[in-house]
């Protein structure tokens, strides 16, 4: 009985549409991690077709299925000090209208070797983004990540300096300053002489 024809081949599940219409306006949060290969790919979040007829039926349109997002931390392995990783904390909102965002993602293999500790190997990343509309783009609204491996692979050393290279900067400091005290101490012994010689 919940079962309704909208279109040839098309079938209404009225259940489903009385479920959504009661949390319109809402947002989700999605959290997890996922094993790879490590070769390009993407990860997205987006509608199926089988959802089409119940979206339709409770939107009405494509523009107005609004994938407006924040993105708390997007990450490929674990942190070390100092990493950043650009995409966290960063928020798209659309006011009017809906469309395909795309986020393409470098990553670059990287290796941080601590002063003490084992050695990590992690991965840092770039990116760029586009977005389209749903005018722009035949397709239902919907969040991509695309990444790519990089073939450069990074490498952050920690290390102390030695006693002798501590004394080598310091001497070089030092002469500095003498060097500059010694420049201002003449510019100001010639014009003191100029001075009594008018």
């Amino acid at each position: 009985q919940h079962v309704q024809l909208l279109q040839p081949h098309v079938l209404e599940d009225k259940a489903a549409i009385d479920e959504l219409r009661a949390h319109v306006g809402e947002g989700c949060h999605i959290e997890g991690h996922m094993v790879v290969n490590r070769v390009a790919g993407n990860f997205h979040f987006a509608l199926t077709h089988e959802e089409h007829a119940t979206l339709m039926a409770v939107f009405g349109s494509r523009d107005k299925l609004n994938v407006s997002h924040s993105v708390h931390s997007v990450s490929f392995g674990e942190p070390f000090p100092g990493m950043v990783n650009p995409l966290d904390g960063s928020e798209k909102r659309l006011g009017d209208g809906s469309g395909f965002f795309q986020y393409y993602l470098k990553i670059v293999p990287t290796v941080y070797e601590p002063l003490r500790g084992p050695v990590l190997r992690t991965n840092q990343y770039s990116y760029t983004e586009l977005f389209r509309t749903t005018e722009e783009v035949d397709k239902m609204p919907a969040v991509y990540f695309h990444y790519e491996i990089s073939p450069i692979m990074a490498r952050f050393a920690e290390g102390r300096r030695s006693l002798s290279s501590f004394l080598t900067g310091l001497c070089a400091i030092i002469g500095g300053v003498f060097t500059v005290a010694g420049m201002v101490d003449s510019c100001i012994h010639r014009v003191s002489r100029a001075t009594k010689v008018r």
